[in-house]
């Protein structure tokens, strides 16, 4: 059975992430659809790019700009 606290909290965990990534994408979308596909899926830079047609290393930019600006949000800033 599950622990209703540990529960609970990744429940609100899940909510605050879906939030910061409701903020980032009104702002920026591109830097969204990179950090779900390579975070939350688990693509590889390589197939991330050729979907998106973009060079790896400009997925590698935006998904280093949207941990920063996910990881600021969830921290309060």
């Amino acid at each position: 059975m599950a622990d209703p606290r540990t529960t609970s909290v990744i429940a609100g965990s899940r909510l605050d992430l879906l939030d910061a990534l409701d903020r980032l994408e009104a702002h920026r979308p591109e830097l969204v659809t990179a950090l779900v596909l390579r975070d939350l899926c688990q693509l590889d830079y390589q197939e991330i790019a050729g979907e998106l047609g973009v060079p790896v290393g400009t997925l590698k930019s935006r998904t280093h700009h949207a941990r920063r600006h996910v990881r600021e949000s969830l921290q309060g800033g």
